[in-house]
């Protein structure tokens, strides 16, 4: 091979190397800009979200539900990130070229309809982010083979403070339980007592709350029970009369008596061998179901 030969390779080499690289390093962006960048929120007491479009993308989504903590969900449109672990990272806006990456951690890209889900508390990071101007940002990794290359989807600060702090008043009217936190509920009795106590009406109202917030809630199934001691029949209208304190107290609370199933049992259906003091405390008891449509 002569001399010109080798030097022509050795420059395609070179060549095709860069290519590969550049090709590996390449990355489609996207993020709204100073002209376009647009942010909405939308609340109850049950959920709070706060949202931007990203041009040509979809949509970066912040939500927080009642009892739970801050997520922030990547929504695309038609456009593929290549599933594998991608990274969150906050990133200087345009104008501020001067700021370090910030790295926040790392992510799993799926290839579900919602490829991204952060979890807390790299949501909160992302958010506080927000707050001091930065851009945070997901980085999908690329997969040329497979036709996918790296995404980079930055979700823009502009415009963000006045629908954040909407967003923040949402929350703080958030119900601080969900309905799988509060679906099934019991409160106990001393023995032969049927009123209710301060506490008690404390945890009613709050499944009242609830139940006024999600009309969802079909009903509420209210169950009475007592303890073996003494006899079966006064253990039914104790447990009776245990059930109808609570019943009337969501009555005369607004709920609709057609929401609401009221039962009694006596001592038929124990929690626990009624066979110490502890077991029949915890056998002595109100149940309170919510039942979803």
């Amino acid at each position: 091979m002569s001399l010109i030969q080798r030097y022509t390779m050795a420059r395609l080499l070179v060549s095709l190397l860069g290519l590969i690289a550049a090709t590996q390093s390449y990355a489609m962006t996207y993020s709204a800009g100073l002209e376009n960048s647009e942010w909405h929120t939308k609340g109850s007491a049950l959920e709070c979200r706060l949202w931007q479009p990203i041009p040509s993308f979809g949509d970066g989504i912040f939500t927080m539900k009642a009892g739970g903590g801050l997520f922030f969900y990547l929504k695309p449109g038609n456009s593929r990130m290549a599933p594998g672990t991608g990274k969150i990272s906050a990133e200087a806006p345009s104008w501020k070229p001067s700021i370090d990456v910030q790295n926040i951690a790392e992510v799993d890209v799926t290839d579900d309809l919602v490829p991204v889900t952060v979890k807390p508390p790299y949501a909160d990071m992302m958010l506080a982010s927000l707050n001091q101007g930065l851009v945070p940002t997901i980085t999908s990794p690329d997969n040329v083979a497979a036709g996918y290359l790296s995404v980079k989807v930055g979700v823009s600060s502009v415009n963000f403070h006045d629908a954040y702090s909407e967003y923040a008043r949402c929350v703080s009217n958030l119900l601080p339980v969900s309905y799988q936190q509060i679906a099934r509920s019991t409160i106990f009795y001393s023995f032969g007592k049927t009123k209710l106590a301060d506490d008690v009406r404390e945890q009613l109202d709050l499944i009242i709350r609830y139940m006024k917030a999600d009309k969802h809630v079909l009903r509420v199934v209210i169950d009475g029970h007592t303890d073996a001691s003494g006899d079966k029949q006064a253990n039914i209208g104790v447990s009776k009369q245990r059930a109808y304190n609570v019943t009337a107290y969501f009555k005369q609370a607004g709920i609709s008596n057609k929401r609401i199933v009221t039962r009694w049992h006596g001592d038929k259906y124990p929690v626990l061998p009624d066979d110490s003091d502890e077991n029949r405390a915890r056998n002595r008891r109100v149940t309170i179901r919510l039942d979803l449509e």
